[in-house]
C-alpha cells in the first residue's frame, strides 16, 4: 500500500487536516463540505442513538436535524473539566470524547483514501495542555504508531517548518505573519543568523491581542484598517522582511485596503488559514527541516540545548552521547540511554549548548550501589522535564542479569534551565 501523512492542528475551536501522499510534492488541506475555501472543522460531536455512531465536523450539522441524539461541544475548552457527559446511558470524560473525536476525524479521512495506509502524524498545537498531550499518546497507541511516526509541536514551530520548506526567494531576510483569532492579533516572526557555519533560525512573538482584539472587526472596519496599516508600517521598520502571512478567521479582504499597501511595498504577502496544519504535515512527511543541517530553531518554548552523558572509549578519550536532543518543545525534551559503569560511582553529565557548543558538565555520585566488577553495574538514565525551566535527570540500577541482581534504587536529580 500507499504512504499517506497527516499533520493536524488541534484548536479550541476547531481542527484542520492536511494529508501528503507519497506521490505528491505538497501537502493539501481538507475542507469544509461546499465550502473550498475554508478548512477550520468545528469541535462538535453528535452521538446518532439509531446508529450507535459518533459523527464529528461538518457532518454533525446536517445529521443532527435527521437523526435522533446527542450533540457535544467545547470539548477542548472543557478538558479541565471534572464532568462526565452521559450520552445513550454511557459516562464520558472530556479526555474520552477528545479521543473519539480526534479518532473519528481521522478514520473518516482514511476510509476516503483505502489506498493509502497511515505512515505518520504530526499534531500542532496552539497551546500545550497536560491533559490534551496525554490524550495524543493514547491516540498514538490506538493508531498504532511508534514514537517516531508520531510528534506534537507548537504552532510556532509549525510555521517554522511551513516556512522553511517555502522557496528561498520567500526568506532572503526575515519573514513575518499577523495571526487575527479570535481572542485578537498575534505577530511572529522569523530571524535567520548565521554562527560560523551554523544557521540559526529564532521566532520572535508579540501579543497584540489589547491593540487589535477580535470585536473591532464588528465595528469600524476602516478604523480597524487604517490602525492596522500603522502597526504594520512599524513593524516592517523593525528590521528587512521578505515575506509577510496573514492567517486566522479575523483576516479576509474586505477590510485590509490601507493595510496592503503597506505590507506589499517591496514584499509578498500571502494570506492562508492552514499555514499550521500544513506546516504540521511537512514535518510528518519529512521530518524537522533542521535534522541533518547544521541549523537550530530556537522559540520561547523550546530547550536550546542537548543533554547526555560522556562515555569513555578504548583510545582514553570521553565521547559526548545524547540522551535528549534540544532544539525542540520541552514537552518532547525526554530520551532514555544504557551505561555501564567501570570501577567507579559517578556518572558525569553534559549539557551542551546547541549554538555555541560550549559544554556545561556535573558530576552526579550514586551512593548505595554493591561493589561490583568494572561494566557489570548497568544504568538507564533517562532525561525528563517538567516544563519549559525545571527537569531532572533519572538514573535506575538495572543490575547485570541473575549475577548481579537489581537493587530496585532510583536516582533523581533536578536541574534548572538557564
Amino acid at each position: 500500500m500507499k504512504e499517506i501523512y497527516i499533520g493536524l492542528d488541534l484548536c479550541k475551536k476547531n481542527v484542520q487536516l492536511s494529508y501528503f501522499r507519497e506521490d505528491k510534492q505538497e501537502p493539501e488541506s481538507i475542507y469544509q463540505l461546499n465550502n473550498s475555501e475554508t478548512y477550520q472543522l468545528p469541535n462538535v460531536m453528535f452521538y446518532s442513538v439509531e446508529e450507535k455512531k459518533w459523527y464529528v465536523g461538518n457532518s454533525v450539522s446536517s445529521i443532527r436535524f435527521q437523526k435522533e441524539g446527542v450533540i457535544v461541544e467545547d470539548v477542548v475548552a472543557n478538558i479541565d473539566s471534572a464532568n462526565h457527559v452521559i450520552v445513550d446511558g454511557a459516562s464520558y470524560t472530556y479526555e474520552v470524547l477528545l479521543l473519539i473525536l480526534l479518532k473519528t476525524h481521522i478514520y473518516d479521512f482514511l476510509s476516503r483514501s483505502e489506498e493509502y495506509h497511515l505512515a505518520g502524524i504530526t499534531v500542532t498545537l496552539e497551546n500545550y495542555h497536560p491533559l490534551v498531550y496525554k490524550v495524543l499518546g493514547r491516540l498514538r497507541e490506538e493508531l498504532a504508531l511508534d514514537k517516531d511516526s508520531f510528534y506534537v509541536m507548537s504552532h510556532e514551530n509549525a510555521f517554522y517548518q511551513y516556512v522553511l520548506r517555502q522557496d528561498d526567494k520567500l526568506r532572503t531576510n526575515s519573514v513575518a505573519m499577523f495571526e487575527y483569532g479570535t481572542e485578537g492579533m498575534d505577530y511572529y516572526r522569523i530571524d535567520k543568523k548565521y554562527q560560523g557555519r551554523t544557521q540559526i533560525y529564532s521566532i520572535v512573538h508579540e501579543d497584540m491581542k489589547e491593540e487589535i482584539s477580535y470585536t473591532m472587526l464588528f465595528q469600524d472596519v476602516e478604523e480597524l484598517d487604517k490602525h492596522f496599516a500603522e502597526i504594520a508600517r512599524m513593524k516592517m521598520k523593525e528590521t528587512y522582511i521578505s515575506t509577510v502571512f496573514l492567517t486566522g478567521p479575523g483576516f479576509n479582504d474586505k477590510w485590509i485596503e490601507e493595510t496592503t499597501k503597506v505590507l506589499c511595498d517591496g514584499r509578498r504577502v500571502f494570506m492562508g488559514q492552514n499555514i499550521y496544519t500544513k506546516g504540521a504535515c511537512y514535518h510528518a512527511k519529512h521530518g524537522a527541516y533542521e535534522e541533518g543541517k547544521d541549523c537550530v530553531f530556537v522559540s520561547a518554548g523550546s530547550i536550546p540545548f542537548d543533554i547526555g552523558v560522556s562515555v569513555g572509549e578504548v583510545e582514553g578519550r570521553n565521547k559526548f552521547y545524547p540522551i535528549a536532543v534540544g532544539g525542540r518543545e520541552w514537552y518532547n525534551m525526554n530520551g532514555k540511554v544504557t551505561l555501564f559503569l567501570d570501577d567507579t560511582n559517578r556518572v558525569e553529565m553534559i549539557y551542551r549548548d546547541k549554538i555555541s557548543k560550549d559544554l556545561v558538565k556535573e558530576i552526579i555520585e550514586i551512593h548505595g550501589l554493591p561493589k561490583r566488577p568494572p561494566k557489570t553495574t548497568k544504568l538507564s538514565l533517562e532525561v525528563e522535564l517538567y516544563d519549559g525551566k525545571t527537569g531532572a535527570i533519572i538514573i535506575r540500577d538495572v543490575g547485570f542479569g541473575k549475577i548481579y541482581p537489581t537493587t530496585n534504587k532510583i536516582y533523581r536529580k533536578d536541574f534548572s534551565i538557564g
